[in-house]
């Protein structure tokens, strides 16, 4: 049997996969732009020190780097 076209193994992970996206579009809006978190907010090095802010001067690198 098929649905739209599809296996019906291929419209579950088709299914899956939509959910899996609006799951992490939610996220998105509500914590992001809702709530104004920034992505790389918790980034820290082991001295203690704001990773993220220590590095804004260094042209927007916040991978951790040195």
């Amino acid at each position: 049997m098929t649905i739209f076209g599809m296996p019906d193994t291929m419209f579950i992970v088709f299914v899956a996969t939509l959910l899996a996206g609006s799951l992490g579009a939610m996220h998105y809006l509500t914590v992001h732009v809702l709530l104004g978190k920034p992505v790389n907010d918790t980034t820290q090095d082991r001295s203690g020190s704001d990773v993220v802010r220590d590095r804004a001067a260094d042209g927007g690198q916040t991978d951790g780097g040195r």
